[in-house]
């Protein structure tokens, strides 16, 4: 029934105490965090939880958590995305602010704020 962003958010602002909003955020994470791949003792030692509580959202997402895969995929979506257009943008870096021309000095800006360093250049 909420329509927004703004509407979900607001709700959940009135709704979850302040300590809720710390928990639903560290589960979220640890899935995360799970589905990348990560240890259980960097979970626990990163986000100061248990093993017990990694264990339990560990099993809920090899059994069920149809709820936690939705918003996962969603956030590894968003990155891939993300990444995908920081190479681009990195390559564009790389190549178009060489020369001299029209529209050359926004490349050149934008290298300049980025810091751009070619020797910690990524790739996908």
């Amino acid at each position: 029934m909420l329509s927004g962003k703004e509407d979900v958010s607001a709700f959940l602002e009135d709704f979850l105490t302040p300590t809720e909003r710390i928990v639903l955020a560290k589960r979220i994470t640890i899935a995360f965090m799970l589905k990348k791949g990560y240890d259980y003792e960097i979970i626990k030692s990163i986000l100061k939880v248990s093993q017990s509580t990694v264990s339990a959202i560990n099993l809920k997402l090899k059994y069920s958590g149809k709820g936690y895969h939705k918003i996962l995929d969603k956030i590894l979506l968003q990155e891939k995305i993300k990444a995908s257009f920081d190479q681009i943008e990195n390559f564009l870096l790389k190549t178009l602010a060489m020369g001299r021309g029209k529209g050359t000095g926004f490349w050149k800006e934008l290298k300049k704020r980025k810091k751009f360093d070619d020797s910690n250049h990524r790739t996908l």
